[in-house]
């Protein structure tokens, strides 16, 4: 059994050849031109149960192969469709670029459950098609555009994923009336945990310990395999446990992600994470995204560096970081850039932008 690997600069095309081959019993991959797969990779043994194959965001490095069997995602499906009530001929409206696994993960839901997969295209949005989104943050952020313009709908749920949903962003889709379902999740480990509205909680089937505030995972979702990475497992009392690195605090069952573990920066003696001074600068209103790194410096091992996406100027920024974060957290060079890097679900790559 070897990789399929499907490459079609058409959504539709791309995922209904994906669909055609894993129902031939091959194990499809969506991938760009843009980034061929090395031969070696392609001659990978893959396991028994292998069923679907999917390329990591790719937020730094080279892109990684997450390899799972069919159960490991439709073991989802059932509290999906229940908790965003759909039936089957319902529409599921799904924009993310093809090569995404949230792409990929849309289309076999769609045909295991009978839903009609909507692919949104130039020429017909299809909003009035479908019931529920499956979005990134950026692609919500389009959406509510379509509606503030008028284009017609007939949504009443968006499920939203790949990155943090600031709180403004879910603010408009609820004015918009729209109800919205946050949850957390990684290639790897599928989806980890969700907010209905009571908090980010575990999702079903997925039992959680949190160690050194990094979360591991029992789950019925965990891929088979990583091509060319590693995903750190463990076994604890005969249970195997899984983690990408995030970091988290728990209060009643609700997890609040921290963001990942590594890319710490160690400035002064104390140690930073990005993620943390990122929320920070995407709370602030006239910032559309950000990207926090360390960088060598002779004094301090490294410094924290901002790049922002928005119209911010840096004395707002400087006076923003001063009364919301310590001193060894506020970024000691800033640059604006007119659009960070992002991935095909909508992350931003973590890799210096070209304009800086």
């Amino acid at each position: 059994m070897q990789i399929k690997i499907i490459n079609d600069s058409s959504a539709a095309d791309a995922l209904s050849a994906a669909l055609a081959a894993y129902a031939e019993g091959d194990v499809p991959l969506i991938v760009d031109s843009r980034a061929p797969i090395a031969d070696d990779v392609l001659q990978h043994e893959l396991p028994a149960a292998a069923a679907w194959a999917a390329l990591t965001s790719g937020t730094t490095g080279a892109p990684k192969i997450v390899v799972r069997s069919a159960a490991s995602w439709q073991i989802a499906f059932e509290p999906l469709n229940a908790e965003l009530g759909l039936c089957s001929g319902d529409g599921l409206w799904m924009p993310v670029h093809q090569v995404s696994s949230m792409a990929l993960f849309s289309a076999a839901w769609a045909q295991s459950s009978g839903l009609d997969l909507v692919i949104p295209k130039a020429e017909d949005p299809g909003l009035s098609r479908a019931v529920v989104a499956h979005v990134t943050p950026s692609w919500l952020e389009r959406l509510l555009e379509m509606l503030d313009i008028g284009q017609n709908s007939t949504l009443h749920t968006v499920l939203v994923g790949g990155d943090r949903l600031p709180e403004d962003l879910m603010h408009r889709a609820q004015i918009a009336g729209l109800r919205v379902v946050t949850y957390v999740g990684a290639a790897e480990l599928s989806l980890v945990a969700w907010d209905r509205g009571d908090g980010m909680r575990a999702f079903e089937g997925v039992a959680t310990r949190i160690v050194d505030n990094q979360l591991w995972v029992s789950s019925p979702q965990i891929a088979l395999d990583v091509i060319g990475g590693n995903l750190e497992r463990e076994v604890v009392d005969g249970v195997e446990w899984a983690t990408v690195g995030d970091r988290v605090a728990e209060q009643n069952g609700v997890l609040e992600f921290l963001g990942r573990g590594d890319g710490a920066v160690l400035t002064a003696g104390a140690t930073v994470i990005p993620a943390e001074v990122e929320a920070v600068l995407n709370s602030h209103p006239q910032i559309v995204g950000s990207l926090v790194m360390g960088q060598p410096d002779a004094v301090l091992g490294q410094r924290v560096v901002a790049w922002v996406e928005g119209s911010a100027d840096r004395a707002q920024l400087r006076d923003w970081v001063r009364s919301r974060l310590p001193k060894a957290a506020r970024p000691v060079k800033w640059h604006t850039v007119e659009k960070l890097q992002r991935t095909a679900s909508g992350k931003i790559r973590r890799v210096v932008p070209e304009e800086a």
